[in-house]
């Protein structure tokens, strides 16, 4: 059977109209799917120019404990008798199961320290014990200047912020913000409208979802971490659902290309026969 004159150019138009409309349907349905997400940053939602009030009271201090590790600094203006009261010895003092160096607070609340023997500390702050330790001091060492510190206490953070790692908490606490900071930074998963602070007390644990990106995080009483809390920076679920079906829809495409563009060099091939 011979074929109109006209049936070959007929079909190259036909073939080339498909291309094009296969391409424009593709298109569309890639760059509509391929939604971009907003950014989330720290305090999105605080106006400009403005004043918060009833922020958290940060004046009470945390008391010593017993089993609590501290670490004494002491100088002087005699360097030679500075190192005998620098090393932790003696009962109640030490390195402890290589968690921390320093003076550990038995279970009667004491430390043992050179020359002045054991003193009860639990129940003192820190700067409680500072002042009695430079006054108790004073006949031994010249001008005797002591700085105390927590030696085991920390936090921990997991999640989206950083590295998991547990952060050190030599002073009574540490704000939300400044360990998300010390930990690296918030990726670009994370959200920070849905950050969880975990908290034990003797009679529970506590369980705490904070945003980061509202005001009312100063004004809350999570907004300093208490020691062993644990800060979790939760992923957010539509970012994270919208980066993978923006690369799944990319696959196809790149797929439903490569596949239209062999199966039309075929025909065309066919055709030219």
């Amino acid at each position: 059977m011979v074929k109109p004159t006209f049936y070959l150019p007929c079909q190259r138009y036909f073939l080339t109209d498909i291309k094009l409309l296969a391409v424009i349907v593709l298109s569309i349905l890639f760059f509509t799917s391929c939604s971009i997400s907003k950014p989330t940053y720290f305090f999105k939602d605080i106006k400009k120019d403005t004043v918060i009030q009833g922020v958290t009271d940060t004046s009470a201090a945390l008391t010593i404990k017993k089993n609590d590790i501290l670490s004494l600094g002491i100088s002087s203006l005699n360097p030679l008798e500075d190192q005998l009261f620098n090393v932790a010895t003696g009962t109640g003092s030490g390195k402890t199961d290589g968690v921390a160096a320093g003076y550990l607070v038995s279970a009667d609340g004491n430390i043992y320290l050179h020359k002045l023997g054991t003193i009860m500390v639990a129940g003192m702050t820190r700067k409680e014990l500072k002042i009695k330790l430079e006054q108790d001091l004073l006949p031994y060492l010249k001008d005797p200047i002591v700085n105390v510190n927590f030696a085991n206490h920390f936090i921990t953070i997991m999640g989206e912020a950083g590295s998991s790692q547990k952060l050190n908490m030599p002073a009574e606490k540490i704000s939300l913000i400044d360990a998300l900071a010390l930990s690296g930074h918030v990726s670009a998963s994370g959200s920070l409208k849905d950050v969880m602070v975990i908290r034990e007390t003797l009679a529970a644990r506590e369980f705490k979802h904070l945003n980061l990106e509202n005001a009312s995080i100063f004004t809350s009483p999570w907004y300093y971490l208490q020691p062993n809390d644990i800060l979790v920076v939760n992923p957010d679920e539509d970012k994270v659902y919208k980066d993978l079906r923006r690369t799944r829809n990319l696959q196809l495409y790149t797929t439903f290309v490569s596949v239209l563009s062999i199966t039309f060099i075929i025909l065309d091939r066919i055709i030219k026969k």
